[in-house]
């Protein structure tokens, strides 16, 4: 391992200074700013997680959230909520107020920066340590994000009662998040696009081959989430911005070499440091920092991913369709226009029963299956509250009377198993893949 360290290291003597532009220093030193404002207290537009009370991230975050709905109101004029809100949401009204604010005070920071420092030639050194601060933040993010697909935590099968929705009444998101699930093949491709980039842009001597690969993946999922209405705008342009001021200063040297046909001269080295020793241990500690990011991610990743794969018993597992329903000792006849009937009811995860009516969307209750497999209790996800229990019977496999009451309404259904293998009904589970396909199969 040594003889390789020892490649990576530089082997000629700290090149001399060179002057920058005004230009290249002030951009510089907003690029620094801007950075750091943005990724050290926590990225902004990311899982949208609440933090730690005391933490350093914090504090900021605290502080961030006395100025941003000042501003918001004040200054901008706004009516929104500007409350931030950990629901998974990057793109929250608080998040583009929040990126403003960083934006002027990184303006603020260079301004002051440039006036204080403006007799110094360049950054040469403390631009080494911003890339690396900067590729280790991104590698880091690419690696969680690989991992959520090498695992099937981020895009899981698809539900059973997802067969039964029809497509108009998916949201942008949902329909992507459809496509994605259904194949585990390219979901996993994407995944190892991702994690790709991540593992290059730990090995320095790799790093603008790292940064190239996360620009074209990072790129397909900014297209997505624009084109898809995925809440992760703000966060994945960053990343593409982190990629971009990785590349760009080869970006001449990767022209010459694929565009112009020129001879591309290697890149001058800077050390981060003067001492060739502890330059030997920060790179051993970015070897390390890329270990420990790898592990973390598929550590995060491995739980949801479980859970996403858990199903019911298979003798449960189905949709099942409903056949006789009785409301309050009523029978309900079987018309379209019945909301209160049901149609199908679909057992798939442990934790969830969908409820598709004659008439709406379908209804999603938490579910909690009693240990014998036969009696059951749900509860409603959210307004208005709704509470019931059920007991189930079974003569046979393919049949099965459902007998309870949702918040005092008695309730009595059979059922009849679906047969999820029939192409007619359920083309999407069973086409599969073809080499000849004498006709595009649309429908």
């Amino acid at each position: 391992m040594l003889p390789q360290l020892e490649q990576d290291l530089p082997a000629v003597p700290r090149p001399p200074e060179v002057e920058w532009s005004l230009a290249t220093r002030i951009g510089f030193r907003f690029a620094f700013s801007y950075f750091f404002l943005y990724i050290a207290p926590g990225a902004v537009g990311s899982l949208g997680v609440a933090e730690h009370p005391g933490s350093y991230r914090a504090v900021f975050s605290e502080l961030w959230q006395q100025i941003v709905p000042w501003v918001g109101t004040s200054v901008l004029g706004l009516k929104g909520s500007l409350r931030e809100i950990p629901n998974g949401s990057g793109d929250q009204l608080y998040d583009y107020v929040l990126i403003l604010c960083i934006f002027v005070t990184a303006l603020f920071v260079t301004a002051v920066w440039s006036v204080l420092d403006r007799k110094r030639k360049s950054y040469q050194q403390a631009y080494q340590w911003l890339r690396l601060f900067v590729r280790l933040n991104l590698a880091a993010t690419m690696m969680i994000y690989g991992a959520s697909k090498l695992l099937p935590m981020q895009f899981a099968e698809i539900p059973l009662g997802r067969l039964l929705d029809p497509l108009g009444h998916l949201s942008p998101m949902g329909l992507l998040w459809s496509f994605m699930g259904y194949s585990r093949a390219y979901s996993f491709f994407g995944g190892a696009g991702e994690m790709l980039g991540g593992v290059l842009l730990i090995v320095p001597a790799f790093s603008t081959l790292g940064a190239l690969v996360s620009l074209g993946v990072l790129s397909n999922v900014l297209m997505l989430n624009l084109c898809y209405d995925v809440p992760r705008k703000i966060f994945t342009i960053h990343l593409i911005l982190m990629a971009v001021f990785l590349v760009l200063p080869d970006t001449r040297r990767i022209l010459n070499l694929f565009i112009f046909n020129r001879t591309a001269e290697p890149s001058p080295t800077v050390p981060l440091l003067k001492d060739k020793q502890l330059n030997r241990g920060v790179l051993i500690l970015q070897y390390l920092y890329g270990a420990a990011s790898l592990a973390l991610a598929f550590y995060v990743c491995y739980a949801p991913a479980v859970r996403n794969q858990e199903r019911v018993a298979a003798p449960l597992r189905g949709i099942w369709s409903v056949e006789q329903f009785v409301s309050n000792d009523v029978p309900m006849p079987l018309l379209v226009t019945e909301k209160e009937r049901w149609h199908h009811v679909i057992f798939d995860a442990p934790d969830v029963l969908t409820i598709q009516p004659m008439k709406g969307n379908l209804q999603l209750y938490a579910l909690k299956l009693g240990q014998d497999g036969k009696n059951l209790t749900i509860s409603s996800f959210g307004d208005p509250p709704m509470e019931g229990a059920f007991t189930l019977v079974a003569p046979d496999p393919d049949r099965m009377s459902m007998t309870g009451h949702i918040n005092g309404q008695s309730i009595s259904a059979t059922l009849k198993r679906t047969d999820l293998s029939n192409p007619s009904e359920f083309l999407l589970p069973n086409r599969g893949f073809h080499w000849v396909t004498p006709v595009p199969r649309w429908r």
